[in-house]
């Protein structure tokens, strides 16, 4: 399955994962100013998770579903979004609608999880090509 097929539902989950892995890397680079230790630390951190949120859509490597399986279901990215978004808002344009989308979209993930009509895209599940569940757990 190609990342752009037309008859692939994870499109417009790609795309919003996307989005929010941008948000998350601008939003890391604006939480730089003013410098500070604090503030260092957490737009590194941030910039890494918007990195790891934008390589997920990609390619799903055995460590991110290892270590951060939460990304494989949606009301553990929707309270990973909500975290980060929470995260970037602070003063200033960018940062506030930055981290208020990641929040919306948070939440939205969020009750899409309750949705029983509304399956997870195949990178969610663990169904991607080469992708190997962790020890002791199913797919």
């Amino acid at each position: 399955m190609g990342f752009f097929d037309q008859d692939s539902i994870a499109n417009p989950f790609r795309v919003v994962n996307l989005v929010i892995g941008a948000l998350m890397i601008l939003g890391g680079i604006s939480s730089f100013f003013p410098l500070g230790f604090r503030s260092v630390v957490l737009a590194i951190y941030t910039i890494l998770f918007g990195s790891l949120v934008i390589t997920a859509e990609f390619s799903m490597p055995n460590q991110i579903a290892r270590y951060a399986s939460f990304l494989m279901s949606f009301i553990g990215r929707g309270l990973f979004y909500i975290f980060i978004g929470a995260l970037i808002i602070a003063p200033g344009a960018l940062r506030i609608v930055g981290g208020s989308v990641i929040m919306v979209v948070g939440a939205i993930y969020i009750v899409l999880e309750f949705t029983p009509s509304i399956e997870p895209p195949t990178n969610m599940r663990g169904e991607e090509p080469g992708y190997e569940a962790p020890v002791g757990e199913t797919v």
